[in-house]
């Protein structure tokens, strides 16, 4: 018996010492609000979407330092991977946080980060499979881009009497501005179009502060004639996946629009 019981309290102290070993879980971060940590799982749509939002906010402090046209195409992944983390953190660690996901709250698509239209010269010689519907062309400058950058061609279309245009596409966030650069040098190719809105829109915005980041949520409404109305919420996220609320203010929401009531299918089936 004195045997079975020793071999236990070995089990016992493994076990112990794994769970130290392995350290605090993220998902169970200190939540400074005061409302109890709701620990929700993530869907990988939200995943895919806070991803893309990361990628854009990395790039945008990229842009602060100089014109993304020339800067490296390729996200740096460091800040891609701290933003997102803390995207995640804020998300899972408070309730309003989780409601303001449903309102689709994401980044205001500025930069561009997946796609581009080439707009070129119809008669040109390289876009003759284009024009028997397939989407590949005999320009070996463009098939090496797509190659190199897993780049996909989503669509072509006719532009103008003079020229057509195809929708460029990647398969991962990239800096746009910089790599449509590579496609003026091709024979044929007029303009670019990022195809970055014209009007306002939900949006996130980051800063970087000292161990952490501090995120804007901003939920647009109203007319953009005169430029809308906003409503803005404000985290702080050490590096750590602490979450930390500062403030909420702006415009009040509308009814119809309240972002936490489950019964708002509206709001629900535009995310």
């Amino acid at each position: 018996m004195r045997i079975f019981k020793n071999l236990f309290l070995l089990m016992l102290c493994c076990f112990a010492f794994n769970l130290l070993a392995q350290g605090p879980n993220p998902n169970f971060a200190k939540n400074e609000i005061g409302k109890k940590t709701t620990n929700v799982e993530l869907s990988k749509k939200l995943e895919r979407k806070f991803k893309r939002d990361a990628a854009r906010l990395a790039l945008r402090i990229e842009a602060n330092k100089d014109d993304l046209r020339y800067q490296n195409i390729i996200i740096s992944p460091n800040n891609m991977q701290s933003i997102y983390q803390a995207l995640v953190a804020v998300y899972q660690n408070d309730e309003t946080a989780q409601s303001i996901a449903k309102c689709n709250v994401h980044t205001f698509p500025n930069p561009s980060i997946d796609h581009f239209n080439v707009i070129f010269d119809k008669n040109v010689d390289w876009a003759f499979p284009l024009q028997q519907g397939i989407r590949e062309t005999d320009s070996e400058e463009i098939n090496l881009l797509l190659d190199e950058y897993n780049l996909v061609i989503s669509k072509h279309v006719q532009w103008n009497s003079t020229q057509d245009a195809i929708t460029v596409r990647s398969k991962k966030p990239l800096n746009m501005a910089a790599l449509s650069n590579e496609f003026y040098n091709i024979e044929g190719v007029a303009e670019i179009d990022l195809g970055v809105p014209n009007i306002a829109g939900n949006d996130i915005k980051i800063v970087r502060k000292e161990k952490g980041w501090e995120i804007e949520y901003i939920l647009q409404f109203g007319s953009y004639a005169d430029e809308g109305k906003n409503h803005v919420w404000k985290y702080n996220v050490t590096d750590e996946g602490e979450v930390t609320f500062i403030s909420e203010e702006g415009d009040p929401i509308p009814s119809w629009m309240k972002c936490e009531d489950p019964s708002n299918n509206w709001m629900t089936n535009r995310i």
